[in-house]
């Protein structure tokens, strides 16, 4: 490779960096009362958005993944970020349910094309750069800019609703329009023929037998119950605030906290994942939020509640990097990447659509606390023995990169 080429390729770091960027949802924090906003929307209405946004991620995200190691990591983006910037413009124009769930369907489709392909297209991009061994500290720094840019947007966006609901997803609808051009304009990894031809000759059956031989699935599964889980708690997390009586204006802020502290975690990934080990990191994460979750399920103090929120969005997505690091060490021989990668979501969005329809209707037929309780010991109940049998797997030598 050439210095030229090389730098072609090296433009590809920032290039994502500005697509993660505007990939941030900026009205994600009004995104609950923004809903309410809209004729005969209830706490069981929001369930179903969620609920068919989910179904929507499920059902896009295994082909989604193999759609694109068929035609190319580069195409599959540019097609996610069409679907985000349809998304935003239906939930602009919404006054009504379906316009909702429309928007709700764009836009888990739109991220079932980013999940998996992206990061094995920037896996890629530094394995052309033969840098693919610093993948955690560089994905964790894009990562972090990625999240703490949009903060000043998500901050401001509570004040921003004074002027108009509509307001934030217009300034979201530009930065779409900056996503797709970002997209268009990345840089495909030189990949040897072979290695396209062997992908085209083998069938769907054949990856996941390579997933179930490296061990991937018990990682993937737990992943995907933990996000699919905090998906559903972070749906209801604005209806709830506001039923509590915390002024708007304040939701930003508190979601911006949260999401300043999942940067700064994103910021030393690399880091955080030398100093512990794959099953400490998974029995933390098991600790941690069955803990929150039961917080929320029995304490109803606005302190409590404001804290618990930002400590779930910053270590959710704080620790996202480490997480999808240690699943790529995991399938780092595969030539499946962006199809593996892809089960973990779609576990998610299982988890994420029973998860929040189930919530919202517990929510409107008894009360916030019930309907995150019961989540919380069904959260337990499934993740403790999958715990142990990674654990198990573990001690035996699975999830190395020497296979």
């Amino acid at each position: 490779m050439n210095a030229s080429e090389k730098k072609r390729l090296q433009s590809n770091i920032w290039k994502y960096a500005l697509l993660l960027i505007s990939n941030k949802r900026i009205f994600v924090a009004i995104l609950g009362v923004y809903y309410l906003t809209i004729p005969d929307v209830t706490p069981k209405i929001i369930g179903i958005i969620l609920l068919a946004g989910s179904l929507a991620s499920f059902i896009f995200e295994i082909p989604s993944g193999y759609v694109s190691d068929k035609i190319g990591h580069k195409q599959a983006l540019i097609l996610s970020r069409i679907f985000v910037l349809l998304s935003t413009f239906f939930f602009l124009i919404a006054d009504r349910i379906p316009f909702l769930i429309l928007g709700a369907i764009l836009l888990s489709t739109g991220q079932a094309f980013l999940s998996g392909t992206g990061s094995a297209f920037m896996h890629e991009t530094l394995r052309g750069l033969k840098r693919e061994h610093d993948y955690s500290t560089i994905m964790g720094k894009i990562s972090s800019i990625g999240f703490a840019v949009p903060i000043i947007f998500m901050v401001l966006v509570p004040f921003l609703v004074s002027i108009s609901y509509k307001v934030p997803f217009i300034i979201a609808l530009i930065t779409d329009l900056i996503g797709f051009l970002a997209a268009l304009f990345l840089v495909s990894p030189s990949v040897p023929q072979e290695h396209i031809e062997e992908i085209r000759a083998t069938n769907f059956k054949q990856v996941v037998r390579e997933g179930y031989h490296l061990n991937f699935f018990s990682l993937a599964l737990f992943s995907g119950i933990v996000s699919g889980t905090l998906f559903s708690v972070g749906g209801f997390r604005a209806p709830y605030q506001l039923l509590l009586g915390i002024p708007v204006i304040w939701f930003g802020v508190f979601f911006g906290i949260g999401r300043a502290l999942a940067s700064l975690m994103l910021a030393y990934s690399g880091k955080i994942k030398k100093a512990i080990t794959l099953p400490s990191f998974y029995l933390f994460q098991l600790i941690l939020y069955v803990s929150l979750i039961f917080i929320l399920g029995t304490i109803s103090l606005l302190w409590v509640v404001i804290t618990t929120f930002i400590i779930i969005n910053a270590f959710q997505w704080g620790l996202s990097r480490i997480d999808e690091s240690y699943q790529l060490d995991t399938i780092c021989s595969s030539k499946f990447k962006a199809t593996l990668l892809s089960t973990a979501s779609q576990i998610d969005q299982t988890i994420a659509a029973i998860s929040s329809f189930g919530v919202g209707l517990l929510i409107e037929k008894v009360s916030y606390h019930y309907g995150f309780f019961y989540l919380g010991i069904i959260f337990v109940i499934i993740l403790l023995p999958l715990y142990l049998y990674i654990l198990m797997k573990y001690k035996s030598g699975a999830y190395t990169k020497e296979k």
